[in-house]
């Protein structure tokens, strides 16, 4: 009996203890499956680590066949950029030699020029020196020449005390020639208004100038009777740039090339006069004037040449001269028609 409740006490401490195992082993197997519940966790996160790796993969192999095809037409283009630089780099090599030969040419060239230029220069100021010579000889000779080239030849304007466009008046005055009862010179003088006397004597011994008139008779052709008996001004005229002046009569008009200052009709001395003094034939201007002054007095008139209008006598003319009174004709001459008469420059 002692032994056999020893064996039931064992018993009940075996019990005990393994009633302690068993709550130890399902301690032990709740820790175990919280463990497995974790793994299958874990495992599942594994798994779909694994998978995006996967597609991570994919992506990366794609990228990778890109790149690679990339780089390879890369290096295609890069063997093409070589090459083309290799050979431009050739075509330069040879263009900085020509280059390096035109240089070469170019500074001898240079070299030419400066010698050539050194030799241009010194002949400049040779030159230069020459041309002030050259220059002052020509300011000399224009300084001669200028009056003469703007100066002209002289004429007069008989019956006006005003000049044409053109020319200059020097000065104006009235027309003077021989005492028509004496003796004296045989042409007329342009007087000018303001005289002035050198030394003097004072007598009536001399050659005398006595006033010229106009003389008007019959028709009021081709001047106004209203001149008879008055003055004749006159003006001394400069032709400024001309050569020469002639006085052209029967005719208004100049030869060609010929510029015309003015236009009128021939007058001289009438042919009756008291002892037959000889007067110059004018060209009175068509037109004509008288002088600004008080008129001639009569006894004054009658010692003056009278100008009257000049006509052609047919003498010894023959053909060339027609009576008034038949058919017109532009190329002969009229008996007792007054004859015109021009003043021509050039």
């Amino acid at each position: 009996n002692t032994s056999l409740q020893a064996n039931v006490s064992s018993l009940f401490e075996a019990k005990d203890s393994l009633h302690g195992n068993i709550s130890s082993l399902l301690q032990a197997n709740k820790t175990y499956q919280a463990r497995i519940s974790r793994l299958t966790q874990t495992d599942r996160s594994l798994q779909r680590n694994v998978s995006d790796l996967q597609q991570a993969n994919t992506i990366l192999e794609t990228l990778m066949t890109l790149v690679n095809s990339s780089l390879a037409r890369a290096n295609t283009t890069m063997q093409t950029i070589v090459s083309s630089l290799v050979q431009t780099n050739h075509t330069l090599e040879a263009r900085v030699s020509s280059i390096a030969s035109l240089l070469s040419v170019t500074e001898s060239s240079v070299q030419i020029l400066r010698t050539n230029f050194s030799a241009l220069n010194s002949e400049l100021s040779s030159t230069k020196a020459q041309s002030d010579v050259l220059e002052g000889n020509l300011t000399s000779t224009w300084t001669y020449l200028r009056p003469l080239i703007n100066n002209g030849p002289v004429y007069t304007v008989w019956g006006k005390e005003s000049c044409p466009s053109g020319s200059e008046r020097l000065y104006y005055g009235f027309v003077a020639g021989p005492f028509r009862t004496h003796g004296g010179g045989s042409d007329v003088q342009c007087l000018p208004r303001t005289p002035k006397y050198g030394r003097h004597a004072n007598h009536q011994w001399g050659s005398i100038l006595s006033k010229a008139t106009y003389q008007m008779q019959g028709e009021d052709k081709p001047f106004s009777s209203n001149l008879s008996g008055k003055s004749i001004p006159c003006a001394r005229c400069e032709a400024k740039g001309k050569k020469a002046v002639f006085m052209q009569p029967a005719t208004p008009d100049c030869p060609s090339g010929w510029n015309r200052e003015y236009h009128g009709y021939l007058m001289s001395e009438h042919f009756n006069t008291i002892n037959k003094p000889r007067t110059s034939y004018l060209c009175i201007i068509d037109n004509p004037g008288t002088q600004s002054e008080t008129p001639v007095p009569t006894n004054i008139i009658r010692s003056g040449p009278q100008f009257v209008r000049a006509a052609i006598s047919c003498e010894n003319l023959n053909r060339r001269c027609i009576d008034d009174h038949e058919s017109s004709s532009s190329n002969k001459y009229y008996i007792a028609r007054e004859l015109t008469c021009s003043v021509c420059s050039k």
